[in-house]
């Protein structure tokens, strides 16, 4: 059975309703993320009318993003100076909703975590640490936390940091504008890209490069794609790709209201019933405030390669190699699975081949749609015939296992775990070579969006960063698997095998430390006018019931 839809019947998606950062993402240099809590209502509502206008849309990002294409096609691939957007979405914390509509229908959103919100419990059941078992580990977060979530999250985002701070102060709430009362902004924070090495995270290694497609169009006459094609549909029953390394997914996997894939077979299932209309076209949105000790980190690799370099099995050692077996990419972005002893910066920047690898078997040449320019010769993923090369413990198999069954499904249930990730680091960069702890904070605002939270990212943090055994056993996700007491081990591979062919490292301390977050719901843009902007949410619910329902057909001869 294939869970490969024909072109035909792909959903067209509500590309005007839906939040542009969900589907599409971003992808800007500069971002700023602003927490705010509601006092009055009436106060709360106007604001929101206020800034409804200027909420992004999926085909305001889509064609935007188009454009920038084009236009950098045209200059050779070169920078497209000059084309510059600013973008703004927002999201809402259970309590949030509750305030502007009821508990209970803030109670029907289809998902226990985002009721619950990401308190003590959740954040315990994530493995945060806290330093002794009864305390709340998010009791020294810097924003959000038990019982301190804020009401709604801003995102606003931009090429330029003026346009940027523009947007900000059209947005934010003012009480000279929006009247006594207005919400207050409770926690605000800039995220850029590193100006060193844009597109890296603060450990060094390139970030993002590995996203999900999602099925879907933007029109059907002419028929365009929300995510671009380049491969010929895969065979009958197999994971169909838009591009190498890249499967669609059907979009009910990330926004409710459309069909989803069967875990089984990855044949689409219909999207369930929604309480309450105006959940359509709305998706969840995890955001995890994560320090990252970048000194710790690499005085980690520096010491643990120069242990392991003195064995002939591991003679050679450097710990940029070490590094890259523990993320599964060098820090380029080239994945290991390619170019397992060395850095390669020009496959990091083939899009058609650095994503381009399976870890269960060898990885066929690509069959391309006629006029698809075929990248550039790079050394084959030989994972079936010489691996598995990638260790099991690797961020990038821990997170995406890809073509491997996983200790609870075959490679279809994958499809359903994946995420849209839309992070971006905060703080100054560490200086380049340095293992002294400088004291300054950094680390990376980590965004996801999902139609579950619990199946998606809790399952992923939970189930398999944080687990030796899942989704294959070799040990924790040691970059960013979280656990209580610290305790993390993983399997790496010897690069000159002989009779051993791994060894098993163990991490002393955790890197990445949770500081700050919440779980939010980002509604699509009918709701926020129609529902939680309104000024009688009974009213404006029935409207919205209304405005979705179809004309009845005349009567003959009426």
């Amino acid at each position: 059975m294939s869970h490969r839809l024909n072109p035909q019947d792909e959903p067209v998606l509500d590309v005007d309703d839906i939040q542009g950062n969900i589907l599409l993402g971003f992808n800007k240099d500069h971002q700023r993320l602003i927490g705010v809590s509601f006092h009055e209502m009436p106060s709360a509502k106007a604001w929101l009318r206020r800034i409804l206008p200027h909420i992004s849309s999926t085909r305001e990002v889509f064609h935007f993003n188009t454009l920038f294409r084009l236009a950098r096609s045209r200059r050779g691939g070169g920078e497209a100076v000059g084309l510059i957007a600013s973008w703004f979405n927002i999201a809402f914390s259970r309590d949030g909703i509750a305030k502007l509509t009821s508990a209970a229908q803030a109670d029907d959103l289809p998902d226990t975590a985002f009721v619950n919100g990401l308190g003590k419990d959740r954040s315990i059941a994530l493995g945060d640490f806290a330093p002794l078992p009864a305390d709340d580990p998010t009791s020294n977060w810097v924003v959000g936390g038990t019982g301190r979530a804020p009401d709604v999250l801003l995102i606003i985002a931009s090429d330029s940091p003026a346009q940027l701070d523009e947007l900000t102060r059209v947005v934010i709430p003012n009480e000279a504008v929006d009247s006594p009362g207005a919400p207050s902004i409770v926690w605000q924070e800039l995220g850029e890209t590193r100006p060193d090495l844009p597109g890296h995270e603060h450990f060094g290694f390139k970030d993002g490069v590995s996203q999900p497609g999602v099925y879907g169009l933007i029109s059907k006459r002419p028929r365009v794609f929300l995510t671009p094609r380049f491969l010929k549909p895969s065979a009958a029953g197999e994971v169909n790709f838009a591009k190498p390394g890249q499967p669609l997914i059907l979009p009910g996997n990330f926004v409710l209201g459309y069909p989803s894939n069967n875990r089984n077979d990855g044949t689409p299932v219909d999207p369930p019933p929604l309480r309450q209309p105006w959940f359509r076209n709305g998706s969840f949105l995890v955001f995890r405030r994560l320090n990252q000790n970048v000194a710790g980190f690499h005085q980690f690799l520096a010491a643990q390669a120069a242990i392991l370099a003195q064995r002939p099995e591991f003679s050679g050692l450097r710990p940029e190699r070490l590094g890259a077996q523990l993320v599964g990419r060098w820090p380029s972005g080239a994945p290991i699975s390619r170019v397992p002893d060395r850095d390669d910066p020009a496959l990091a920047r083939a899009p058609l081949a650095n994503n381009d690898f399976f870890f269960g078997k060898d990885t066929p040449a690509p069959d391309l749609l006629p006029g698809v320019t075929p990248p550039a010769v790079f050394p084959a993923a030989l994972e079936g015939a010489n691996g598995p090369v990638c260790p099991h413990a690797a961020h990038i198999l821990k997170v995406n296992p890809r073509d491997l069954a996983s200790d609870v499904g075959p490679d279809f249930d994958t499809l359903t775990r994946r995420i849209l990730r839309r992070g971006i680091p905060f703080g100054q960069p560490l200086k380049p070579g340095s293992l002294v702890d400088d004291g300054a904070e950094r680390g990376l605002h980590f965004l996801c969006y999902q139609s579950s939270i619990e199946q998606q990212f809790e399952f992923l943090q939970q189930r398999w960063m944080n687990s030796a055994g899942g989704p294959a056993s070799g040990g924790h996700d040691i970059i960013v698997g979280q656990r209580p007491d610290l305790h993390r081990e993983a399997e790496i591979r010897a690069i000159h095998p002989g009779d051993r062919l791994s060894e098993k490292i163990t991490a002393p301390t955790q890197w990445v430390t949770p500081t700050g977050g919440g779980y939010f719901f980002a509604p699509s843009i009918s709701a926020l006018s129609t529902v939680l902007a309104a000024d009688s949410p009974v009213s404006a619910l029935t409207a919205s019931r209304k405005k979705r329902r179809p004309a009845a057909r005349p009567t003959p001869g009426g």
